[in-house]
């Protein structure tokens, strides 16, 4: 439909810019948060997400927090896919840098399954906004070994199913799962950073930098789980980082020279920062990345970056409403839920 790129901004971006105050409000969910299971029910009854939860009501499963986790993923995962309907060209294929994360988190669950045994006639909770459908990652988890599953992937084709293919082979060869999981890692990896530089110019840069981020908070994590000694084998870091580079994450002894002049260190509460547990420090980073993602449109308005942050959006919408299901459905207290809840627009009262 546009040839032109600046087109199809134009077009995609103002249909996102009208969807920008569609989000439930933080003083929403913590006021939930004070409320019980039934209360989350009724209130998704009324909202952007009722289609779906009606449809998940009529079901044959009983539990709320099921009902609710199902509801919530087949909303979100629509409002996605409607989003990518509006891209085409350019815009279309920069938005891998969010939808591919779909593919990853099912590839890594068919790679854990194979590996670690699984019921082949349940399946897991797949996501449903990727590459690949979901369809493909059903088949792959119901075959009758790691071959069948590897024959699958190649027949497949697709840069992301040749990945897991290759991840599989590694595990059947004898490879540890953290070292097979490093491979899907880096063979996605390198495909998306194939995808986006040979795309180049502006667009490129920022889903670039979207990716180089996300490196850079899974090579913290790595760090932080070494330093505490809960590393399972050597594993290494991995490639495509944006601002911490690989020298640094293997010579720091603290998180300040970790990421000294970078920008995650002004994205860092300066108490966190010095004497935070690790556990705190990744939750910090995490966030941080979140809110850099969420007003990443103010960059440009007329670019990329516009769709990037309306997905974020949508993605920690969806992770805000399954901590308050789970949250709810555990007991637990309202200011430990809130307290989990990230509000990327620094919500004020929640009392």
């Amino acid at each position: 439909m546009f040839r032109n790129p600046s087109q199809n901004y134009g077009y995609l971006n103002a249909r996102l810019r009208a969807r920008l105050n569609s989000f439930v409000p933080a003083q929403e969910l913590f006021r939930l948060s004070r409320g019980t299971v039934r209360d989350l029910e009724l209130f998704l009854i009324d909202s952007a997400y009722a289609e779906s939860y009606r449809a998940k009501l009529v079901s044959l499963e009983a539990s709320p927090l099921s009902r609710i986790e199902l509801a919530v993923s087949l909303g979100s995962a629509e409002k996605i896919r409607d989003t990518l309907r509006l891209a085409q060209g350019e815009a279309r294929e920069l938005l891998k840098v969010v939808t591919t994360r779909s593919d990853l988190h099912n590839a890594r669950l068919v790679l854990r399954g194979l590996s670690l045994g699984r019921d082949p006639s349940r399946n897991p909770a797949w996501h449903g906004y990727g590459e690949l459908e979901p369809g493909f990652f059903e088949v792959v988890w119901k075959t009758g070994s790691i071959l069948e599953a590897r024959e699958k992937c190649l027949a497949n084709g697709n840069p992301l199913a040749l990945a897991l293919g290759e991840a599989l082979e590694a595990k059947q060869k004898g490879e540890t799962l953290p070292i097979s999981e490093r491979l899907l890692l880096v063979r996605f990896l390198a495909y998306l950073q194939g995808l986006f530089r040979k795309i180049g110019g502006k667009g490129s840069g920022t889903a670039l930098e979207v990716m180089g981020r996300m490196v850079d908070l899974w090579n913290i994590g790595i760090w932080l789980r070494k330093k505490r000694g809960n590393m399972e084998g050597a594993v290494a870091f991995l490639p495509y980082g944006k601002w911490v580079p690989l020298a640094r994450l293997e010579s720091a002894v603290s998180v300040r020279p970790l990421v000294e002049g970078t920008p995650w260190i002004r994205e860092i509460k300066p108490e966190v920062l010095e004497a935070g547990s690790p556990m705190a420090l990744q939750g910090e980073f995490n966030i941080a990345f979140w809110k850099w993602q969420s007003f990443l449109y103010r960059r440009d308005l007329l670019g990329c970056e516009v769709a990037i942050s309306y997905l974020a959006r949508l993605l920690l919408e969806w992770q805000n409403l399954n901590i308050l299901a789970v949250g709810l459905a555990l007991g637990h207290s309202a200011s430990e839920i809130s307290r989990r809840i990230i509000d990327v627009l620094g919500g004020e009262n929640r009392q």
